[in-house]
């Protein structure tokens, strides 16, 4: 009896020498090479460990076979994958990821082939240096490149973000001026002889309710309530990603007309061209700012109604603080310019 169990345990051992040997066939490893190789690593588990061996050593296994991974995984074919990932996001939103990273890639042609494992932190601050000539458009670039570095530190492409140690670029922070109550009334004027009621619609709004140029170019008519005197910008038209409405005021109010289609575009097709014509007829030309409606929104909003809460609400600022260091200029606007603004006297 006791000979018939020992060699029901030397089949069995036979058995799986054999299936060892299947298993090992064409690698150029032999089974003692294997058992050598099992061996070593159990030899790195720390003492006292109650993990059982074959876990400790599939997890060893799984590092190393992670690490391999990470370290073939370049830039260029890793930035492929995290737009993929982003296919979600609005048009103008992917247009802007994009465009940075080619922009990356175009100054700095010897990213496209290094693996994120390769890159540090010198490297990444170097092509943002070469990339991006202003502090804002630096910053901006240092996001992008955080933020597609945590993407890769997700996939396990790398051990950490060398992004996380370049600091941010300090923006001082110029004064825009706003336009004056003449230099409005003669940009609308332009709006309504170049473009008719649309295009006076799509300026008015980024003049009189201060919203930013991608969000009116999100808008359609039916985000606008003139009973109720409101835009409503959704959601998914916001830069944050937050809805907010915004009051009509009377300034507004006689640009916006009525009986429009409610899935219409509040802005005309080919509004970029039109809206730049519009600034040229004003006037304006090479020397039209930025965010020069934004800013002389904000600047006459806080001498009329002094009321910081409701202007944040409305520009759809996260906190005051932006809105204090960077859009209110009330310097040379009286009261009465300020009601004449709104009231459109």
């Amino acid at each position: 009896m006791k000979f018939g169990v020992d060699m029901g345990i030397i089949n069995t051992m036979d058995n799986e020498i054999t299936s060892a040997k299947e298993l090992l066939r064409g690698t150029g490893i032999s089974l003692l090479d294997a058992a050598r190789f099992v061996r070593n690593i159990l030899d790195s588990k720390p003492a006292g460990s109650s993990e059982p061996d074959i876990l400790f050593c599939s997890k060893v296994v799984e590092s190393g076979r992670r690490h391999v991974r990470s370290a073939e995984m370049k830039f260029s074919d890793g930035f492929e994958i995290y737009l993929k990932s982003k296919a979600h996001l609005r048009p103008d939103s992917l247009r802007d990821i994009r465009y940075l990273g080619k922009r990356l890639i175009k100054f700095n042609p010897e990213i496209a082939k290094r693996n994120f494992s390769e890159i540090s932190r010198s490297d990444c601050e170097e092509w943002l240096n070469e990339t991006f000539a202003t502090p804002p458009q630096f910053n901006k670039g240092r996001s992008f490149l955080h933020a597609i570095f945590e993407f890769a530190l997700k996939r396990e492409w790398l051990s950490s973000n060398p992004v996380k140690l370049i600091e941010k670029r300090r923006v001082i922070e110029r004064e825009i001026k706003p336009l004056t109550l003449s230099e409005a009334r003669r940009l609308m004027g332009c709006a309504e002889s170049f473009g008719g009621q649309n295009c006076m619609a799509a300026a008015a709004i980024l003049l009189y309710a201060g919203i930013r140029p991608r969000e009116v170019r999100r808008l359609k008519w039916r985000d606008i309530d003139i009973a109720e005197n409101s835009i409503t910008v959704r959601s998914a038209c916001s830069k944050t990603g937050g809805a907010r409405q915004v009051e009509i005021c009377p300034a507004l109010k006689v640009f916006l007309g009525g009986g429009h289609p409610p899935e219409i575009s509040v802005c005309p097709p080919d509004w970029p061209r039109r809206w730049k014509r519009i600034r040229d007829g004003a006037g304006f030309g090479n020397a039209w700012v930025q965010d020069v409606l934004r800013h002389t929104y904000a600047s006459y909003h806080a001498k009329r109604f002094r009321d910081l809460p409701r202007l944040q609400s409305d520009m759809g600022h996260r906190d005051l603080s932006l809105l204090r260091s960077r859009y209110v200029n009330m310097r040379g606007i009286s009261s009465s310019d300020a009601f004449a603004f709104f009231e459109g006297n």
